[in-house]
């Protein structure tokens, strides 16, 4: 599966990036790698995070995380997304799930 990156263009948005899975041609988001800010009393923190997008059901599977930067979040995605993708039939209800929210194409 070739899987790549799209950053986010969001002035909310500066270090966000969208992971796209090109299948047979077609492009699916299939989640997301970025960073939050968090705030507390006389506290901001940024924090690298990542995540697979919840359209079904990932029970007993790692879906999100942190990672210390940009580097750790992708390869701990990527691992994750590998654990996911070899379950075929978890695969075959996300995507189905993924393909059905996608706006219809405009002419």
């Amino acid at each position: 599966m070739d899987v790549y990156l799209r950053k986010v263009h969001h002035p909310q948005a500066r270090n966000n990036f969208r992971v796209i899975l090109k299948l047979d041609g077609d492009e699916i988001e299939i989640g997301l790698i970025g960073t939050q800010t968090t705030t507390a009393i006389n506290s901001v923190r940024t924090i690298w995070t990542w995540g697979i997008d919840g359209a079904v059901p990932m029970r007993s599977l790692e879906s999100e995380g942190q990672g210390k930067d940009f580097c750790d979040c992708r390869r701990q995605f990527e691992a994750a997304w590998e654990r996911f993708a070899a379950d075929e039939a978890k695969l075959a209800a996300f995507l189905k799930a993924k393909r059905r929210r996608r706006p219809a194409s405009r002419s």
